[in-house]
C-alpha cells in the first residue's frame, strides 16, 4: 500500500464539515466509488464490476473550521488509515489487512458533500492505480497482500 500511502499522504486534500455526511456514490462506467462520514469514522469504498470491494476505514482524529488553499472558509479533517478491508465477491467474506504503519491525511473542503465526494474519488483512483501497478490484476486470493506489495 506504499503507493496509496504516498498518494494520500502527499497530494490528498479533501473537504470536511463536522457531523454526519451522506453517502456519495460515483460510477463512470467502471467501479462504484462511495464514501460516508459519521462522527469519528470516514469510510471509503471502491467496488469493482466483479463485486470485489476494497474499503478504507479512516479514523477521524480532528475536525475543525479552517481557511482553505483557495482562500475560502471551510473545514479540515485529519484522518488516519491503518488497514484496508476486502470483500470477496463470491463468499462475502471480509478480510482486514493492516498497513506496516498508518497513513495520516488532512482532508479539507467547503462542506460535507464535497468531503465525501473527494474522499470517494481519491480512494477509488488510489486503489485502481495500486491494482494496475501490482503483481495481481484480478481479485481473489492475492487480494490485500497484492495491493500492499504493489504500493510498498
Amino acid at each position: 500500500m506504499r503507493f496509496i500511502m504516498r498518494a494520500m499522504a502527499g497530494a490528498v486534500v479533501v473537504l470536511a464539515m463536522p457531523g454526519v455526511a451522506s453517502a456519495q456514490q460515483l460510477a463512470l462506467g467502471g467501479p462504484v466509488c462511495r464514501a460516508t462520514m459519521n462522527g469519528g469514522q470516514l469510510t471509503t469504498v471502491v467496488q469493482f464490476e466483479d463485486g470485489y470491494t476494497v474499503e478504507g476505514p479512516w479514523q477521524v482524529l480532528q475536525n475543525r473550521a479552517a481557511s482553505l488553499e483557495d482562500g475560502g472558509r471551510g473545514f479540515q479533517v485529519g484522518a488516519r488509515l491503518d488497514r484496508i478491508v476486502e470483500v470477496d465477491p463470491s463468499t462475502g467474506e471480509r478480510q482486514a489487512t493492516a498497513f506496516p504503519s498508518p497513513v495520516s491525511v488532512t482532508f479539507e473542503g467547503h462542506d460535507q458533500d464535497e468531503l465525501v465526494t473527494r474522499a470517494a474519488q481519491i480512494w477509488c483512483a488510489s486503489v485502481m492505480k495500486a491494482r494496475s501497478e501490482g503483481p495481481q490484476k484480478s481479485s481473489g486470493s492475492q487480494g490485500a497482500q497484492g495491493l500492499i506489495r504493489a504500493t510498498l
